[in-house]
């Protein structure tokens, strides 16, 4: 599924002296099977957006593109839709309703009308990918996990689904370093191995650096650079007149290229930085 929008604008309470434009012209596009990071600062328009791609939202003007036809407002076409791009807002427990882990998880299958057999099955599977299969979680409450544990049951319920598409706010807030970690190595191994189209919104682009195919910057609203993470974090000057930091490991890279050493500046990852520096020392790694 290739999803995108065509200079998208959406404005908050229009018609009241109240009235904010959250995004104003806004046009990108989500290749089937990328894994893309969504970038800015807080009050950028990231979440507004993000809303618009399974139609939670309906647009003040332009249009919302999924695989290249404008969506309609048709009820069954945005339930469609929203089976296909599947959402995990940026604090899981705010979706979370059912007593069980096992019910949580089972509620959208129910949905689409799987007997009983089937959404164990569907719940298992879901368990499996998010690598949870063996923590016999399925009868404790879900309001009861960890913060990671609480991430990845809300993942699992939107998997449960089978979309095409995985859009996630935010997924690190509230999570330790091993946390963040978990999640990223799942979410890439979900866009690999399993084809998964995934969104990440954040403010942190270190978090996703590495591993995106695209990064998209909002600012106010706008659309205010998109290309690959060399592209974007290639301008250290731009983005932090947005806001945004480069990586840590990037700026280091940056700085002993400025010295004059033999290293690449567009390095994302310690791995990476790893790779190239022992290729400087003639340590036969390829950077």
């Amino acid at each position: 599924m290739r999803l995108g929008t065509e200079n998208l604008t959406y404005i908050y309470m229009p018609g009241t002296p109240f009235a904010t434009a959250a995004l104003k012209g806004v046009t990108i596009d989500i290749e089937p099977g990328s894994f893309n990071a969504l970038l800015g600062p807080s009050g950028s328009g990231k979440s507004t957006l993000i809303q618009h791609l399974n139609g939670l939202l309906k647009p003040t003007s332009g249009r919302v593109l999924v695989d290249g036809r404008p969506l309609g407002n048709d009820r069954a076409e945005l339930l469609a839709l929203r089976r296909q791009v599947g959402l995990v807002f940026q604090m899981p427990e705010q979706q979370f309703f059912a007593e069980s882990v096992f019910d949580e998880i089972a509620f959208a299958p129910r949905n689409l009308g799987l007997n009983e057999e089937q959404v164990k099955e569907r719940v298992q599977w879901s368990l499996e990918l998010v690598g949870l299969e063996g923590k016999n979680l399925q009868k404790r409450s879900p309001f009861h996990l960890s913060s990671g544990q609480k991430r990845l049951v809300a993942i699992a319920s939107v998997l449960a689904l089978q979309p095409k598409v995985l859009i996630l706010d935010e997924p690190t807030a509230g999570l330790d370093p091993g946390g963040r970690r978990h999640l990223f190595s799942l979410l890439s191994r979900l866009n690999r191995r399993e084809k998964l189209t995934v969104l990440i919104v954040t403010h942190h682009p270190e978090d996703v650096a590495a591993l995106a195919d695209q990064c998209l910057v909002l600012s106010g609203g706008r659309l205010a650079l998109a290309g690959t993470p060399e592209e974007v974090f290639s301008q250290g000057e731009e983005l932090q007149r947005l806001g945004l930091a480069l990586p840590p490991v990037t700026c280091l890279m940056n700085e002993l290229n400025a010295q004059g050493a033999p290293v690449p500046g567009a390095v994302f990852s310690l791995e990476q930085a790893r790779r190239a520096i022992n290729n400087w020392f003639g340590r036969g790694e390829e950077p």
